[in-house]
């Protein structure tokens, strides 16, 4: 079986269409893979972020420490340029592929919180953080109160596990993404 007929039937069906639209797009004149792709990455995640989107339990140093700076949750598989490939793959095969899409999707997904400018570093770095300077540190590792913060400001209501890292629980979170994509209705990649 494979890991996109694993998550709920109502979200896989959403990805579903949004690949059609997305494969749709992609086969207009003059619209190139990156466009058709900025229809999901733009437009059309805000839709299924909720049941899909999981924060991993990391937090950069900065995003942990600084009161002020501007956060973002950072898709560190490389989300835009990894769904610009699949769509220029299935384009030039005109191979229609859902499944992988969805794959994909749950695999990159995946997003830790750090600070306006570590985003842009990690983005010009290839998604090295080390070369970016960003270094990471468990949820875990943070005073209750600025993981209250946090979970107010970045989680809570825009990641799919959210519930895993909100304050008060009686258990320290589990950051197993695979665990907590179960728990949002999406499947790891297999």
């Amino acid at each position: 079986m494979r890991s996109s007929e694993l998550i709920d039937p109502d979200l896989r069906g959403k990805l579903v269409a949004i690949y059609e639209e997305l494969m749709w797009l992609a086969q207009r004149p003059n619209v190139s893979a990156g466009n058709a792709r900025a229809w999901y990455t733009h437009i059309m995640s805000e839709t299924v972020k909720r049941k899909l989107r999981r924060f991993t339990g990391k937090v950069s140093t900065a995003a942990a420490e600084s009161e002020s700076a501007i956060l973002r949750l950072e898709h560190y598989k490389r989300i835009q340029t990894t769904l610009t490939g699949l769509v220029e793959r299935h384009r030039k095969l005109k191979k229609p592929n859902p499944d992988e899409f969805i794959r994909v999707l749950v695999d990159c997904e995946r997003v830790h919180i750090v600070t306006f400018e570590e985003n842009y570093a990690a983005t010009r770095a290839g998604g090295d953080y080390g070369k970016a300077g960003i270094q990471l540190k468990p949820w875990r590792s943070l005073s209750q109160e600025r993981r209250t913060t946090l979970w107010k400001k970045m989680l809570r209501g825009k990641v799919a596990n959210a519930n895993a890292f909100a304050p008060g629980r009686k258990e320290e979170p589990n950051p197993t993404v695979e665990r907590d994509a179960r728990k949002s209705g999406a499947r790891p990649s297999l």
